[in-house]
């Protein structure tokens, strides 16, 4: 992973996320199921601190938060807004080992689509961090969205047949948003994110992988230390896969 510039794509956003109501996150058939796992004084790790919905969620059960991410910028402003203690809040690339600190620290580990924003040479490595991150007999709870986003295609479709090959690698099975054009595309919009703002911070993303639910969990069973428990799909084309660690 290019951490200084991918850091750099989330450090951008960061303000945008928890300063203008934004609000994403879990599919609603997801909610439930996050609502059973949160639970008051558990430890709890939510990877990822643009994961505004499930770290509030984590606050309202009385749930012991800690907030992980490797981008120091939009980590700082979710501690700010959450009001969370110096030490709930850590600096980690789950795609290299953890900090023995936080080694089998939590019971619960929540990562949001997460593992959709690793690279295909970074994705093992990030699956076996979040693995690292959880207790012995605690749970791993991951949402995913197999094949591509819908923003994936619309990005595609207004790309020269040229520009096509460029941003998707099929060799590697990656879509590569650094190699998007400098001119008018179709680019997401969140909260209050501008147009200039949305075009940097997803050429900064750079690779990203993009997957199927057979190759992910192949990829988890080869790691080893994880017991499959459920796979919940939803109809936004996401799915909440179920991990306990053994």
């Amino acid at each position: 992973m290019d951490l200084p510039v991918k850091a750099k794509a989330w450090d951008l956003v960061g303000q945008s996320y928890w300063n203008s109501g934004y609000y994403g996150g879990p599919a609603p058939e997801h909610g439930p199921v996050f609502g059973r796992l949160l639970q008051p004084g558990v430890r709890t790790a939510v990877v990822g601190a643009s994961t505004v919905s499930l770290s509030k969620a984590a606050q309202e059960a009385g749930s012991e938060l800690h907030v992980l991410d490797f981008a120091a910028g939009i980590l700082r402003e979710a501690g700010e807004w959450l009001g969370l203690a110096e030490d709930r809040t850590h600096l980690v690339d789950v795609t290299r080992p953890v900090p023995e600190e936080l080694a089998s620290a939590y019971a619960l580990v929540l990562a949001d689509r997460l593992v959709n924003r690793f690279s295909a040479s970074d994705l093992p490595g990030g699956l076996r961090g979040l693995r690292d991150l959880v207790a012995p007999g605690g749970t791993l709870a991951l949402t995913v969205r197999f094949g591509w986003y819908e923003r994936d295609r619309e990005l595609h479709d207004a790309l020269t047949p040229a520009e096509q090959e460029l941003f998707w690698r099929s060799d590697a099975g990656e879509i590569d948003y650094s190699a998007l054009p400098d001119r008018d595309l179709p680019l997401p919009t969140w909260g209050g994110i501008s147009g200039e703002v949305m075009r940097e911070h997803m050429r900064a993303r750079g690779r990203e992988a993009r997957f199927g639910k057979s190759e992910l969990l192949g990829l988890v069973a080869g790691l080893g230390g994880l017991q499959l428990e459920d796979v919940i799909d939803a109809a936004d084309g996401t799915a909440l896969v179920i991990l306990k660690r053994s």
